[in-house]
């Protein structure tokens, strides 16, 4: 059954005020996907304050251009636009995780991350960054790590003073 002109409207201007408001996007194949597992994976994006919309690969083109941004990557078989509002970068982690899980019935197929179209390549490398706390620890860790070896040297330099002191 056709969708109506409005209808099509309707999604086109929900597509683009969703587009318009988000800070990465994502696209995904999903042919073959159950609907218990779609809804998992919807709760999932939604956790992350993401947005997860299947349309017509015109409408996302319609969508894509009204917002100013013309889609040019190539889009293949049905697909899933995933939104993401608060964290860039969690939307793709998010689908990297689901995509080894599901290797055949999900995958990423690219994305709009900083103003410009991301490969499935560049789209998987950026589910691989870990969030934001991870790489604060990481960091810290870092820090931490070389301020005990700069400790350690400076008692190791003490305990030798001292022994030749004695000596």
């Amino acid at each position: 059954m056709p969708i109506t002109r409005a209808k099509k409207e309707s999604i086109v201007g929900d597509l683009r005020d969703t587009i318009g408001k988000s800070k990465a996007v994502l696209f995904a194949r999903f042919h073959g996907l159950s609907v218990a597992k779609v809804t998992g994976l919807r709760r999932a994006f939604r956790r992350e304050d993401a947005d997860y919309t299947v349309a017509k690969k015109t409408l996302i083109r319609v969508a894509f251009r009204e917002s100013g941004k013309d889609l040019t990557m190539d889009l293949p078989g049905e697909v899933a636009v995933v939104s993401g509002f608060a964290d860039e970068l969690s939307i793709f982690r998010v689908a990297s995780t689901f995509a080894k899980k599901e290797k055949d019935a999900f995958e990423i197929i690219g994305g709009y991350f900083e103003g410009q179209f991301v490969d499935a390549k560049t789209a998987k490398m950026l589910g691989a960054i870990p969030g934001r706390e991870a790489l604060y620890s990481q960091l810290m860790s870092v820090i931490l790590g070389n301020t005990r070896k700069v400790v350690f040297l400076l008692d190791q330099v003490a305990k030798s003073r001292r022994t030749t002191e004695n000596v």
